[in-house]
């Protein structure tokens, strides 16, 4: 069964960058977080070492990479089904802060 890996990922920009493009060495910053999904049978994941298994993704990430940005993973979660989406949100968060204004 084919399911999704929700990959969570340290996002960086290199500011090591001029008129003149990049420079030879980066200088790279953290600028918050990117998730990637990657799809892969469900057996391979379950019965792969976590080690293992963390390499092929740094592996595949490693060749996403440019020299403008990269990703290193932090972890990862099965998606075995699409999640839930709920509506209201917003609207239950609006009622309690006007709530906590009275």
């Amino acid at each position: 069964m084919l399911v999704n890996l929700l990959v969570n990922c340290q996002y960086y920009e290199n500011y090591n960058v001029g008129p003149e493009g990049f420079g030879d060495v980066p200088h790279w910053k953290p600028k918050g977080g990117h998730y990637f999904l990657m799809p892969i049978d469900s057996e391979d994941v379950f019965y792969a070492e976590p080690e293992v298994l963390k390499s092929a993704i740094n592996n595949l990430l490693e060749k996403h990479n440019s020299i403008a940005e990269k990703f290193e993973c932090i972890d990862y979660e099965i998606q075995w089904e699409e999640p839930t989406r709920i509506e209201g949100l917003q609207d239950e968060l609006n009622t309690l802060l006007d709530e906590m204004a009275v």
